[in-house]
């Protein structure tokens, strides 16, 4: 599985991908919504496969729910999950019913158990 995960805590970032690696998963992981937006921005012929994208809702400069409204369209086979110490989940289904062509999407409080992460990036919690 290819997975895009954008956390902008080092430690935490560097946890989650060496999981995610040893649990034999390909994972791009970066540390900020500029850095996403690149990559997620990429034409279709450029850009990387993605199957998932694990993204903190809060991050030093961005929203994790606005990286999601604006790229989740391009990306329709892709699962979503978004993470925060203080998950807004109202705010990020009512986005998702005025932009109805957004994908699946989880919404998990950090600190995030590495098993249930497993679970939803493979269809077992979503």
């Amino acid at each position: 599985m290819q997975l895009l995960l954008i956390e902008d805590d080092d430690d935490l970032r560097s946890e989650i991908r060496d999981y995610l690696i040893r649990r034999h998963h390909d994972v791009i992981a970066l540390g900020s919504i500029g850095e996403a937006r690149e990559v997620l921005g990429l034409p279709p012929s450029t850009a990387a496969p993605l199957d998932a994208v694990v993204c903190d809702i809060n991050l030093k400069d961005g929203d994790g729910i606005d990286l999601y409204v604006e790229f989740g369209s391009r990306r329709p086979t892709c699962r979503w999950i978004l993470m925060s110490g203080d998950p807004d989940t109202q705010r990020v289904v009512e986005e998702r019913r005025r932009h109805p062509a957004l994908p699946p999407y989880a919404v998990v409080e950090k600190p995030v158990p590495l098993r249930k992460l497993t679970e939803l990036l493979t269809g077992g919690g979503a």
